[in-house]
Parts: structure tokens; C-alpha cells; sequence
């Protein structure tokens, strides 16, 4: 089998696939950009496996790459994949579900720390020169608060909430979650309490969003959800910044409806250096590095591989993004090991 991978791989893992297959690696991280359609379809070639991360693949990769047998996508979400057009061409689609869930949540537990103590905004000043911030001592002017005994509401529990809510517990914290498609029961098993959403903002200290972008999602948090919330409470966006209204999450941050805010995620990346958000001294800001980890790539690496040698030997794995596919007539032959 011929195989082409554009995905970050480690050379651990690469070798697992020379193994069963002649292997072209083209990571976008070595050459530097992402290919465009007309180049990606003619590096597949004749190429009956496809690897990528971020590499978009539309209609016209399946449409026109015949021999194209089986896709891997190293996300969480294979959002990069047309997935309807890989399931009408016949090809399955692998994917990674869960991949940065445990980055992720050691980010947010970061930022919940750095923001709720003053790190960034101390560690600038100091670089600066600057001890004494309008004649008080960093010990009164940086005063923070600390994790331990406050409410830290997630919204939205999937890996990374959960992930989490693993990490808050030794901190002492109250985890309340607002998730409506998981179960009281699921939730209680990591120390957290189901609640409504308006609950979760009127009462936690940290607001943490980890939920999906949906019709539903878009939007979310708005003008009357920062209402809700507490004036020495944080928001953190480890997430999708599409999830909260970007004139409301500026005017509470303007006005101090809230003490600040944690982001990871932004509406235009990069982010434009006259955005407003880059100029307010209550939020820490970083440029969505979330899933920026050396142990993502082994992760994502060994989760792909592990489903592409299970379907190679006949099996139905488990991180299938369309499953529906092998319903279809059109369903491409697999030559099975």
C-alpha cells in the first residue's frame, strides 16, 4: 500500500506505518504551509491512504483521487474534512477524538492560576523595570485570589471538561457543570454537580467554556449571560471564541461586570493587532496554543495508526467519523490484511 501523511508524526510511528505501507511525509510543520487542492490531489498520486491535520480536503480530493482508500485526520474534529463527500466517494474517514483533551485542560487550569493571581500582568511590568505599580507594592497591587474552595463552572463536559474537572478536585474546588446532553450520573462521577446554566453564572467564580460549536452553541454567551455573572468572577475560553458574542465579552470587560478574562481562542486568527481585546489590561491572552504539545503529536500519531491497522485487518474501529460509509454501495475495496 501507498500511504501519504501531511499530519505531524513522530518517527516512532512513521516507522509503525513503513511498516505496512510505502510511506511519502509531507508535514505541513516542515514545509512551512498548507497545500492547496490542485497540489494535494496530485501528491496522492495513486496513493490509497491519506493522513493530514489541518490540510483542508474537499469534494474534489475524493472526487478526483480514485484510488484513495482510506483518510486520517489527526483532530479532535475532522471539521478540515468534507465528510458527506468522503462517505458518498466511499472513503472511510479516521479521526482523533480526545487527542488534546488532557493539553487543553492543563492550559485552563493555568490560565485560571495566572489570571486569578496577576502572573501576566506582573511578569510584563517586572520585565519592564517596574516593581512598584502606581506607588504600591506588588505585595497589595497584584493581590489575587486563590483556587481553593470556589465554585468553577464548566460549561460543557465532554473530554476536555472532564479532563478538567480531574485536575480541579485537588485544588478543593466546587465543580458545577452545566452540560444538557450528559447525565447527573456521569457527571457526579468526577466530583462535579449538574446544574442549569443561569445557576452555573450566578454562582461560580471561574467560568470555563469547553463546549462544541453548534447551531445551538454559537453565540451562547452573550449580553445577558455576563449579567449573570459575578464581578470577581473569570471567564476562560479555552474553546472557540465563536461561542461567546465578541461585543459583549469587550463592554464586561470594559466596564468591570467582570474581573477578567482568560483566552485562548480568538474571532480572526492571527489576531488583528488593532483588535480591542489586545488592548485591555483584564485579560490574559495566548495564541491558541491549547493543543500545542509535543505528547498531541505522539498521541494523535498512535490513535490514527492504531484504527488504520484495525480496519486494515478487517475490524470496525472505534474513532470512525462516519460510520455510515460502509453502508454505502459505493464504499471503496479495502485490500484488508
Amino acid at each position: 500500500m501507498k500511504a501519504l501523511v501531511t499530519a505531524p508524526f513522530p518517527k516512532n510511528e512513521l516507522s509503525r506505518l513503513k511498516k505496512r505501507a510505502e510511506v511519502v511525509y509531507k508535514c505541513w510543520k516542515v514545509t512551512g504551509k498548507f497545500m492547496s487542492t490542485g497540489k494535494l490531489i496530485k501528491v496522492i498520486g495513486d496513493k490509497e491512504i491519506l493522513i493530514v491535520e489541518l490540510q483542508e480536503v474537499g469534494e474534489e480530493v475524493f472526487r478526483r483521487c480514485t484510488n484513495l482508500k482510506i483518510m486520517g485526520c489527526c483532530r479532535g474534529n475532522p471539521l478540515n474534512v468534507d465528510l458527506d463527500a468522503a462517505t458518498k466517494y466511499g472513503v472511510p474517514v479516521i479521526y482523533t477524538p480526545a487527542r488534546n483533551a488532557v493539553a487543553v485542560a492543563e492550559l485552563t487550569i493555568a490560565m485560571m492560576i495566572n489570571i486569578a493571581r496577576n502572573v501576566g500582568q506582573s511578569y510584563l511590568n517586572l520585565k519592564k523595570g517596574k516593581w512598584n505599580i502606581n506607588n504600591k507594592d506588588p505585595f497589595i497591587y497584584y493581590k489575587g485570589r486563590e483556587l481553593n474552595k470556589k465554585n468553577v463552572g464548566l460549561i460543557g463536559f465532554g473530554a476536555v471538561g472532564v479532563e478538567t474537572a480531574k485536575r480541579l478536585r485537588p485544588f478543593n474546588t466546587n465543580i458545577l457543570v452545566y452540560d444538557p446532553y450528559v447525565s447527573e450520573d456521569f457527571v457526579k462521577k468526577y466530583g462535579a454537580q449538574k446544574t442549569s446554566l443561569e445557576k452555573l453564572l450566578k454562582n461560580s467564580h471561574f467560568v470555563s467554556i469547553h463546549a462544541k460549536v453548534t447551531r445551538e452553541t454559537k453565540s451562547m454567551f452573550g449580553k445577558e449571560e455576563f449579567k449573570l455573572m459575578n464581578k470577581n468572577a473569570f471567564l476562560i475560553n479555552t474553546s472557540r471564541a465563536i461561542l461567546i458574542e465578541k461585543t459583549a465579552l469587550i463592554n464586561a470587560l470594559k466596564n468591570k461586570q467582570i474581573s477578567g478574562a482568560a483566552l485562548d481562542v480568538f474571532y480572526e486568527e492571527p489576531v488583528n493587532p488593532d483588535d480591542e481585546i489586545l488592548k485591555l489590561d483584564n485579560v490574559l491572552i495566548t495564541p491558541h496554543i491549547g493543543g500545542a504539545t509535543f505528547e498531541i503529536e505522539e498521541r494523535h500519531a498512535h490513535i490514527i495508526l492504531n484504527g488504520l491497522f484495525k480496519l486494515l485487518s478487517g475490524k470496525l474501529p472505534e474513532n470512525i467519523a462516519n460510520p455510515e460509509v460502509f453502508k454505502s454501495n459505493h464504499l471503496r475495496k479495502i485490500r484488508y490484511e
